[in-house]
């Protein structure tokens, strides 16, 4: 039978249910629906033998109806099946145009088939090729005569390296997975990316801690490279072996070891120290500490441990409004011994996570080289795209990577073989131009979507699924308000602390997720004051609910105190202290 019919004929299996055409009006669909219903329901059987069966009959002419009736689920499941039915959708989509909910679908199934096809095999590829543009921008004794002219200076650009790398994995069993990669290069023949080769790695995992994984290429030098990995919650261990089989008793295998352990219980600080063992070299020995910290500036419950901030979820927050409040940063520094090539290194970066945006910056000071290195990634779901620049003795590169649906171009571009100062700056200039304006015209117009988009959502939520926690709060301030109302009375004879409102929100724009809480603050009044413990939500209290989940929120009181107005915003893991001599209105 040709698939297309199949597929066809299941997408259409809840019509053949309540014998209607897939033209069927509501109409008809109801009318069949309780058709049927009279005949199958369980309460209408007499017949043990039959009620069973009858039961099953039920269900399923009740779930043909849920989702016949109901316009969005109906147009998915003619779209996309019993699949589309088991995937959450958007409650916004539901308020869409038919014509803007089919192009969604049909986005849907194609990332879908996407997913499914990078299960099955995991596609990996990666195009490298560089570029020689120092004649550009050569000059003085580093400038042929013959190639002053613009013309003759492009006629030096040439690519200096061209490599092609591809890799399909196959999961054998839950444990066990098969590679298979491809690597074509053209260039110097001492280069890396000039070896053409065929390899095939397996890798076993034997714990949860124990992976081991074995590469052999098989083509010449049919090198060999074995790998074992040992981690745990604090330590990791890792060694690597590599040799050719055919010189096994002229030289020994290439070894090397490294140990990474976290230094501290409370902070997140690893070192790491390898040792490299070479036949051909002295070898080399490296020392280095990596500490990464995330920030959450978008909301104040700055006192969370480490541990907490660690596994925090930040992708279901409204977040901050230029973007630049949620991440992770980090810094590195460390040693490495190798004779002549020894150096010290150090790196900065950090990662903002609501803009997809990493900055990173390191610098290697040796005895043969000085060298830094600039860097900027910008990554969404399938496309990520960076941007580099390195300057060293050696000249002065810049990098540019693509990535897609797991496809990776790099451009290095050799701008200088020598020192250029002027070269430089432009170099560094030039990029970060380009980032400050995708920023401000790319960036920071996503970042208020999206907060817009969440607090949108927030105030749906409120109103549709909150209605009864609302009548609750309604009613707990009813039986406030005499409380609230004997205090301000006491509090007016006597000049002492009136509220006169209070609102709890987290925004001063989102009006309809503010809340009144003047009667619940007025009755928290005694002996002239207010005091609220902080370190914990004040959605707690009597007479207050949480009008957006996870976002920063505040409570704002404008109260008289000695016949004098005062006002105070006091966000929500703030302890709550009125009145103060701070918040008088002058």
């Amino acid at each position: 039978m040709n698939p297309a019919h199949v597929k066809q004929a299941r997408n259409e299996y809840l019509y053949s249910v309540l014998n209607v055409p897939t033209t069927a009006s509501a109409n008809e669909i109801r009318e069949r629906y309780r058709a049927l219903s009279v005949i199958f329901h369980p309460d209408k059987q007499r017949d043990e033998q039959t009620k069973d069966t009858a039961a099953l009959e039920f269900l399923q002419v009740q779930k043909a109806y849920e989702v016949l009736s109901d316009p969005f689920l109906r147009e998915v499941y003619d779209f996309l099946g019993e699949d589309g039915l088991k995937n959450p959708w958007s409650p916004e989509l539901r308020s869409q145009s038919v014509d803007q909910i089919r192009a969604h679908l049909r986005q849907w199934k194609v990332d879908r088939s996407q997913e499914v096809f990078d299960r099955l095999i995991q596609p990996r590829g990666t195009v490298t090729c560089g570029i020689d543009a120092s004649t550009l921008f050569a000059r003085g004794d580093n400038l042929d005569y013959d190639s002053r002219g613009i013309f003759a200076r492009l006629r030096g650009v040439s690519i200096s390296q061209f490599a092609i790398r591809h890799s399909v994995t196959k999961v054998l069993n839950e444990k066990t997975n098969l590679k298979f990669t491809s690597h074509l290069g053209l260039g110097p023949q001492n280069d890396v990316l000039s070896r053409n080769n065929l390899m095939g790695t397996i890798r076993h995992q034997f714990s949860p801690r124990l992976v081991v994984e074995a590469t052999a290429h098989l083509l010449d030098p049919h090198l060999v490279v074995a790998k074992a990995s040992y981690e745990d919650n604090d330590n990791t261990l890792n060694c690597r072996v590599h040799f050719i089989p055919a010189f096994w008793n002229l030289l020994p295998p290439a070894s090397t070891i490294s140990f990474s352990r976290r230094l501290f219980r409370h902070a997140s600080t690893v070192g790491t120290v390898a040792w490299t063992f070479s036949p051909l070299s002295m070898g080399s020995f490296q020392f280095d500490l990596h500490s990464p910290q995330p920030f959450d500036f978008s909301s104040p419950e700055n006192y969370v441990q480490y541990k907490e901030r660690m596994n925090a979820d930040f992708t279901n927050k409204p977040g901050s409004v230029s973007g630049f409040g949620v991440g992770v940063w980090a810094w590195s520094c460390g040693f490495q011994l190798s004779g002549l090539n020894s150096c010290i290194k150090t790196e900065w970066s950090i990662w903002f996570s609501e803009l997809s945006l990493r900055l990173k910056a390191g610098i290697e000071i040796g005895f043969r080289r000085l060298a830094y290195l600039v860097t900027a990634t910008w990554n969404s779901t399938n496309t990520a795209i960076s941007t580099s620049f390195g300057v060293s003795t050696e000249g002065l590169i810049v990098r540019l990577e693509l990535e897609h649906l797991h496809q990776k171009w790099t451009l290095p571009i050799t701008l200088s073989t020598v020192r250029n100062q002027r070269l430089e700056f432009f170099s560094a200039v030039v990029p970060s131009t380009a980032l400050v304006l995708g920023y401000h015209f790319v960036l920071k117009p996503r970042r208020r979507l999206q907060r817009a988009l969440y607090f949108r959502k927030a105030e749906r939520l409120l109103k549709e699924e909150k209605s009864e926690l609302k009548r609750q709060i309604s009613n707990t301030r009813e039986l406030l308000s005499e409380t609230a109302k004997r205090h301000m009375q006491i509090e007016r004879s006597r000049g002492g602390l009136v509220i006169l409102s209070a609102t709890y929100g987290p925004e001063t724009d989102t009006k309809n997720l503010t809340i009144d809480v003047t009667v619940p603050v007025q009755a928290l009044v005694h002996n002239s004051q207010v005091y609220v413990p902080g370190h914990r939500t004040k959605a707690g209290i009597q007479g207050f609910y949480d009008p957006a989940p996870a976002s920063p929120k505040s409570l704002r009181v404008r109260y008289i105190f000695h016949d004098r107005p005062h006002y105070a915003e006091i966000p929500d893991y703030i302890p709550v202290v009125l009145p103060l001599p701070d918040h008088l209105v002058t």
